[in-house]
């Protein structure tokens, strides 16, 4: 595999009609390397799709998926911040939950439910202290939606915050003008695309590069 050209892979499950992504994470490299080279977590699995076929109902099947825009924007930002070091390991993406959906209101309008019908719980979305564990440092881009009506949504993203800072994770993002969110790294507007690449490399600088080594 040429380091230059990174791969990314994911886990997929259907349940009850619905799409879940419920691990990700971008290749540089050898398969076989699977160190960490920082991680993001962000709102819910978009637009990626498997090469091969979809997953049977109740079951998951992990494969090669394209590269949705926001993939592509990480794979810009990792390779900015390793830009004089050979790039081999993997890139981590999580997500507040793991239901697939391209709208993120509709999304997290679903998720609402599920969590309101017993369906699923705040818990069982996060990702465990040892996992958490592993990673150099995580960068926070879940976006900037906000509503009273997502009470759920809101516990969750604190519940994800708690986590992280139990695992001791050196973590960062770009705030939202609320004070409490975080822009996701690929805004839909092309034009702000640079921009923010350039304010997270930023702030990847200031809060994890200055870190002592043995932190990262």
């Amino acid at each position: 595999m040429n380091q230059h050209k990174p791969q990314a892979f994911a886990t997929f499950r259907e349940e009850r009609g619905r799409n879940y992504r419920t691990s990700t994470y971008i290749q540089w490299g050898p398969a076989s390397v699977t160190r960490s080279l920082g991680s993001a977590l962000l709102l819910n699995p978009g637009s990626a799709a498997l090469f091969q076929a979809r997953p049977a109902a109740g079951r998951s099947i992990m494969g090669q998926v394209t590269l949705d825009p926001t993939m592509q924007q990480l794979v810009r930002f990792t390779e900015a911040i390793y830009q004089n070091r050979p790039l081999e390991g993997r890139f981590y993406i999580f997500n507040l939950f793991s239901l697939q959906n391209p709208s993120a209101s509709d999304a997290i309008a679903c998720f609402e439910q599920l969590v309101k019908n017993g369906e699923t719980t705040l818990e069982a979305q996060l990702a465990s202290r040892e996992e958490l564990r592993k990673q150099p440092w995580i960068m926070i881009g879940w976006g900037c939606l906000q509503r009273k009506s997502w009470p759920h949504f809101s516990a969750l993203k604190a519940m994800w915050q708690k986590q992280i800072a139990s695992a001791s994770v050196p973590a960062f993002g770009k705030r939202c003008s609320n004070g409490q969110d975080y822009y996701h790294p690929c805004p839909r507007l092309h034009a702000m695309k640079e921009p923010l690449l350039r304010d997270l490399v930023a702030l990847y600088q200031q809060n994890v590069h200055a870190l002592p080594s043995s932190f990262v």
